[in-house]
């Protein structure tokens, strides 16, 4: 067997072994109690929104009427979501391109956010990617890291003191079962050495965790709670561009993984019910709040990786780009 096939088979029983068979059974959808269904007018930032589990989530938010920001990449396709979810009874849909690859994207879309909405009631970081090779941003950034881990972390920080005066108010960060198999490597954070399409995606969604955990200190008594969420083993896209494995994740997915509104329930069981209007700093496994991978409750290591953020985004949150303008 070659040392390619090999490792694509790997991945696969790394990623299926993390669920149990129990686990694998898709379960029933979130029935909304009456008193969170009250959410008409609160504005909701939602990245990620366009395909999967998101859609599902943006669709139901609308219909309880919720005011929603969507940001994506791919603008054809947000306006098309956007127009749909106006075209029935509801709230209000907006779509505003954001590239998480791109710091500057990033700055832009929360600048303009801020400048026309007063109010952020909830920021659901939703938005995910697995590439199929090692990819450099623009910003000299590995792409997985970027997308899954600096870009929430500078978005969150740029709408942070809009969402506090808005309080109470709620951030979700959308993890992964393979937050697990992480491991920080602050020696290679951009993973130049031994890159696989599973390690850099399951470290940047462990440092998710982490910061959830952290920030959700900083904000205490603030008003502001922050809670990581793993959805489950979901139906989704992610894995579109790893063309080496996408068969054998296919029929695992086929198989074994639940439909995308059962993740979108969890989503926006997070992000509106009344169980978690206290709650902050936690770790919920699909529906039940659990203990994430040992690193992320990790003083040092979280204190070592906030100074890392803090100095890889600090161009893009000190002023205004001339590029936004």
């Amino acid at each position: 067997m070659s040392s390619k096939k090999a490792s694509i088979i790997k991945q696969a029983s790394m990623v299926l072994n993390t669920f149990t068979p129990q686990r694998r059974k898709p379960n029933p959808v979130y029935a909304i109690p009456e008193e969170d269904k009250h959410i008409s007018g609160k504005t909701i930032v939602f990245t990620g929104g366009t395909d999967g589990m998101g859609r599902a989530a943006v669709s139901t938010l609308h219909k309880l009427g919720a005011n929603l920001i969507i940001l994506g990449r791919n603008e054809e396709k947000g306006m098309a979501v956007a127009r749909e979810l106006n075209a029935v009874d509801g709230g209000f849909a907006q779509f505003l391109s954001c590239d998480l690859a791109s710091m500057e994207s990033i700055r832009c879309c929360a600048e303009r956010i801020i400048a026309t909405h007063k109010r952020i009631d909830v920021l659901v970081n939703c938005a995910g990617a697995q590439v199929p090779k090692r990819t450099i941003t623009a910003d000299g950034l590995e792409k997985m890291w970027a997308i899954n881990y600096i870009g929430p972390f500078l978005l969150t920080n740029l709408l942070l003191e809009r969402l506090k005066t808005s309080a109470p108010s709620r951030i979700v960060n959308v993890s992964s079962e393979t937050e697990a198999l992480g491991h920080i490597n602050f020696e290679d954070l951009q993973t130049k050495h031994g890159f696989d399409a599973l390690k850099p995606y399951a470290q940047a969604k462990l440092a998710l965790n982490a910061f959830t955990v952290e920030l959700a200190e900083q904000l205490e008594s603030s008003g502001v709670t922050i809670n990581a969420l793993n959805p489950g083993f979901i139906r989704s896209n992610l894995l579109r561009d790893l063309k080496g494995i996408s068969g054998i994740f296919r029929l695992i997915m086929r198989i074994f993984a639940s439909p995308p509104e059962v993740g979108a329930d969890r989503i926006v069981r997070l992000a509106i019910s009344s169980r978690y209007s206290s709650v902050t700093g936690t770790y919920t496994d699909e529906d039940k709040i659990s203990e994430p991978n040992p690193e992320a409750k990790d003083t040092s290591i979280r204190t070592k990786l906030m100074q890392i953020s803090d100095v890889s985004t600090a161009r893009w949150r000190a002023s205004l780009s001339e590029a936004c303008k």
